[in-house]
C-alpha cells in the first residue's frame, strides 16, 4: 500500500489483495490522512488489485462514511478488471469516480 498527494489531495494505491487483513491497512491508511488540514478529496486506487473479496468491500463503504464525516470526498478510481468486477456484481460500480 502506497499513500502520496498534496495537501488537499491524498492518494492511497491498492496492490493485490483486498480482503479484510489489508482492508483494515487500508482503512488505517485513509483514517490518517483524514487528520490532514486542507484535505478535500482523498482517491483509493484500485488499478493493482489482484482479488477483492466481501471484506474488502466493506472496508470501501466504511472508509467513504468515515472520509464524509470528516467532510472529505472519497474517490475510488482506476479499477483493476478484478475489482470492476465485484463493484458491478455488488451494485457499487457507482462509488468509482
Amino acid at each position: 500500500m502506497r499513500v502520496d498527494g498534496g495537501a488537499d489531495v491524498a492518494t492511497v494505491a491498492v496492490v493485490g489483495v483486498l480482503d479484510l487483513d489489508t482492508g483494515n491497512r487500508l482503512f488505517d491508511a485513509i483514517a490518517a490522512v483524514l487528520g490532514r488540514d486542507g484535505l478535500r478529496r482523498v482517491d483509493v486506487d484500485l488499478g493493482a488489485v489482484t482479488m477483492l473479496d466481501a471484506a474488502g468491500v466493506g472496508v470501501l463503504l466504511a472508509a467513504r462514511n468515515r472520509a464524509r464525516t470528516a467532510g472529505v470526498r472519497l474517490r475510488v478510481r482506476n479499477l483493476s478488471e478484478p475489482a470492476r468486477e465485484v463493484l458491478e456484481i455488488v451494485g457499487l460500480l457507482g462509488i468509482a469516480a
